[in-house]
């Protein structure tokens, strides 16, 4: 493509919805690091930045069209430069160029678009970023918006004038990233709707007819599963009612562009084109990727293509024990070795070893990664510590390291408190501890050395970890976790745990890590059902919910009881593998592994964080309940902050295997980006109420008026159960013995394309209560027997109330300011016990807790 660019005369016909323009050209982001973080102190740092690096020049100097080149830098050949893209905005009218980033960078995105109108007027526009936006409206500067709202985008009003004709709007807008980014940028113009506004985008691809085809083609492709197993086939679909018909490229590659299918076929409505069977591709992220056929794509340059993320688990899922706990160690370990993950394979490798595998530019790399203090470094420095004491000692290991590693350990920065910069997480839960047990295991190693950052000897490192770690450790015993059951987050709390309770040198602190992890442990098997960790989560992950192939704890209970998998999450299972004076209860093995008629399980986390410790100090609590039976489990948290704005909790989620799995949220955009927090899957925007007796769950959500999204929705993958069917207003599917049906007040819509198709149930209306109701074979006899009965199920909705006739023949009763009720008798869905089951029972800050199983008995104190 020429760099000297003429103005471009083809157009595409680009998309106005409500005022909102919905087809731009997007430049970026352009990501500049920011070095001089200690130049910019205090609660506003980020405009501190913004201000800094500002230019008042928009820096466009050619006019923008498709697949052109914004060059920046005063014009020079070799300064940065992007590519003007094609974007289309989903339902959230949002251009998002959301990203995380482990150091903190100053971001920058253009966007162009023209709006045709068919008069000269005044109108209001609404400008919605997360940061800083300029506007320039037909050349003239017309709008900046300064400010920094994290994860809820703000909105700015003002006013600009349309003129007759084709209108050029170019927006700037900014962000500064430490760690997830959130970044978007939406544009709503008041009145710009109806007969003679339009949009339309500039392009270098023509014949623009051909490449609208194309694109439409291409749109209309679907996926019905967001992970594939070994056992599945790789369909790419199109819809029966789609009328175009053309030849495509379909390829299966990973997002760095390595190729591992592809085929050219004839598309038309109704076509299937399979890639093969899974099992002949590696584990990991995947895309399909479509575009024209290979001579128009790269020898007529009609560049426009679609890209269809996935995942495909490869891995052997364990739904039932095997083997014993010694063998699934070494398992686990063989396994992160010949991934190549991260530093953890080196680690593991070592472990076995296999030091002529050991790749130590990856060591090197992390050791850099470290001294940077990027983020998650408390993550990989326990590691390296671990390693140092297991296996610094061995002729094996590489004696050029140790001066780097001594190096980094004297330099980090281990707690807040300490100075320096940094773009690391202090405050949350599982960072504190990782940070606490670098602190112990370093000063245990170099007692007598200096270390720079706080110019305080390794034993003085020592002492503060201890008593910082045990004031940790003491608190989740007597009132648990405040990340509750995370899917995410225990990987991160078993891999400091299992340190300290192997490798700490003080009885006191290894003795209570192991209580810790006991404890832990317990949690984990109460609330897991055939190795999926499905409980409610008080933080996760789009990729850990939408089943549990993924799950970060997969591995780790797959070591413990047998069932999961081993994934690409290594840094839990290859701690806990190498751990070797750390060995689970027996009991607790057996309590993951009963096969009850059913179990009720009700539990209470609570504390208090302080102010030294957590950017979110206070008080916080969640009740929570789970029912587990042979065929299925439904677990939920109890009418938690109920209206109140999410963040990464997940409040509940029904079971029925490793991919069957069904839960109600409400989406704060279109993306799956895990740096929204909460994004289209993982938490709420506004958090419902729900309430839960046994195997019926009652969620109630109420949106606010000006709610941007405007929905509730259930995932809900139609492939992933042995039937399903979505009919008479209620979802029902069967995943060998076990049922679960979905209602809502609001009615239920089935996805049938796009990004969500044949995984998603969207339900519209500010007010909604949606009913989920399980089912066994046992009890409830076919699964055409319990669809009818489901079908014929009393449910009376009221706004915000709900009163339902269960299977059970229970009358249930629940709304938004209403007590749950069972046959007209209150229940409580508060103020539980620590812990209630059939294993245990413990109040909340007891010193001890029993667990026991059959003849079994262990006590943990506390």
């Amino acid at each position: 493509m020429n760099d000297t660019l003429e103005i471009p005369t083809a157009h595409l016909e680009g998309r106005l919805d409500n005022g909102y323009v919905d087809s731009w050209l997007v430049a970026g982001p352009l990501a500049t690091p920011v070095h001089d973080l200690e130049r910019f102190s205090g609660g506003d740092f980020k405009m501190q930045i913004a201000r800094a690096m500002y230019r008042e020049e928009h820096g466009v100097t050619q006019p923008p069209s498709e697949r052109a080149i914004l060059r920046l830098g005063a014009g020079e050949e070799d300064g940065p430069h992007l590519t003007w893209q094609v974007v289309e905005c989903a339902e959230d009218h949002f251009v998002d160029l959301t990203g995380f980033y482990h150091t903190c960078h100053y971001l920058c995105g253009w966007v162009y678009a023209q709006v045709i109108s068919p008069r000269t007027a005044e109108h209001e526009f609404v400008l919605t970023s997360n940061g800083p936006a300029d506007v320039w409206l037909n050349g003239e500067h017309v709008h900046r918006s300064a400010h920094f709202h994290h994860q809820i985008p703000h909105s700015v009003r003002f006013t600009a004038k349309l003129s007759e004709g084709s209108n050029e709007i170019l927006v700037r807008f900014e962000e500064v990233a430490v760690r997830e980014c959130p970044y978007v940028m939406a544009l709503q113009i008041a009145g710009a709707s109806g007969d003679g506004y339009a949009v339309t985008l500039p392009t270098t691809l023509e014949p623009v007819e051909r490449r609208q085809k194309l694109a439409e083609m291409m749109a209309q492709a679907y996926l019905t599963r967001d992970v594939y197993t070994r056992e599945d086939k790789l369909e790419v679909r199109w819809p029966e009612a789609m009328r175009l018909k053309d030849a495509l490229t379909v390829r299966l590659q990973t997002p760095a562009g390595r190729i591992y299918a592809e085929g050219q076929p004839s598309v038309q409505g109704g076509t299937v084109v399979n890639l093969g069977a899974v099992y002949q591709f590696p584990e990991g992220v995947y895309e399909i990727l479509l575009m024209p056929r290979p001579e128009e794509y790269y020898v007529q340059d009609m560049r426009v293509q679609r890209r269809l993320p996935l995942r495909i688990a490869n891995g052997r899922y364990s739904q039932q024990a095997y083997g014993t706990q010694a063998q699934r160690r070494k398992e686990a370990l063989e396994d992160a070795a010949r991934r190549s993950t991260n530093v953890f394979s080196e680690i593991a490798k070592m472990a076995l070893g296999k030091w002529a595998q050991v790749r130590q530019e990856v060591i090197e790399e992390t050791i850099e990664g470290i001294n940077r203090r990027a983020d998650c470094s408390d993550f990989y420095l326990v590691g390296l510590l671990g390693m140092l004491l297991r296996c610094g000692d061995d002729p094996a290991f590489p004696k050029e390291l140790e001066f780097a590693l001594g190096d980094c350990v004297m330099n980090f920065k281990y707690w807040m408190d300490e100075p320096g910069e940094d773009a690391m997480c202090f405050w949350s839960e599982n960072h504190q501890i990782l940070f606490h047990t670098c602190e112990v295991l370093a000063g245990q190693i170099y007692p007598d050395r200096f270390f720079a950052n706080a110019n305080q000897p390794g034993s003085w490192h020592r002492a503060k970890g201890e008593r910082l770690a045990l004031a940790w450790l003491r608190k989740r015993a007597a009132g648990g976790f405040r990340e509750w059951d995370s899917n995410t987050y225990f990987e991160e709390d078993v891999l400091a745990l299992s340190h300290l309770a192997d490798l700490a040198e003080s009885v006191e602190v290894a003795e209570m890590a192991a209580v810790v992890l006991d404890k832990l442990f317990f949690m984990l098997a109460v609330n897991s059902y055939q190795g999926v960790f499905g409980s409610t989560h008080g933080r996760t992950y789009t990729p850990y919910i939408r089943g549990a192939r993924f799950e970060p704890t997969a591995g780790i209970s797959r070591i413990a009881w047998g069932m999961g998998v081993f994934n690409d999450r290594i840094l839990g299972s290859a701690s806990l593998a190498c751990a070797a004076n750390y060995e689970l209860p027996e009991v607790i093995t057996a309590v993951a592994l009963d096969q009850s008629a059913e179990m009720w399980n009700r539990e209470r986390h609570a504390g208090v964080m302080e102010e030294e410790t957590d950017r979110a100090a206070g008080a916080w609590e969640v009740n929570k309940v789970t029912y587990k039976t042979p065929d299925y489990m439904l677990a939920s948290a109890q009418s938690y902050q109920p209206g109140e704005p999410g963040y990464q909790q997940h409040i509940w989620q029904a079971t029925l295997g490793p991919d069957a799995v069904v839960f109600v949220t409400h989406p704060a955009c279109s993306s799956d980006d895990n740096s929204h927090r909460p994004n289209f899957w993982h938490g709420n925007a506004i958090l419902p109420r729900v309430a839960q007796w046994k195997d019926v769950l009652l969620a109630v959500h109420r949106l606010p008026e000006d709610d941007w999204m405007g929905f509730t929705h259930a995932y809900f993958p139609m492939a992933a159960f042995d039937e399903a069917a979505v009919e008479d207003g209620w979802a029902l599917a069967r995943k060998g013995g076990g049922y679960v049906a979905l209602t809502a007040a609001g009615g239920l819509e089935l996805i049938t394309q796009g990004r969500t198709a044949y995984r998603e149930l969207r339900s519209s209306g500010h007010a909604n209560v949606w009913v989920c109701q399980m089912g066994r074979a046992d009890l409830d006899g076919s699964f055409a027997d319990f669809k009818l009965k489901v079908k014929t199920m009393g449910r009376l909705f009221e706004g915000t109330n709900v009163q339902v006739l269960t299977l059970r023949s229970e009358i249930l009763t629940f709304g938004w300011e209403r007590p749950l009720t069972v046959n007209g008798r209150e229940q409580p869905i508060a103020d539980f016990k620590h812990v209630e089951n059939p294993y245990c029972v413990a109040e909340l800050n007891a010193d001890a807790m029993e667990i026991g199983y059959g003849d079994t008995l262990m006590r943990l104190v506390f």
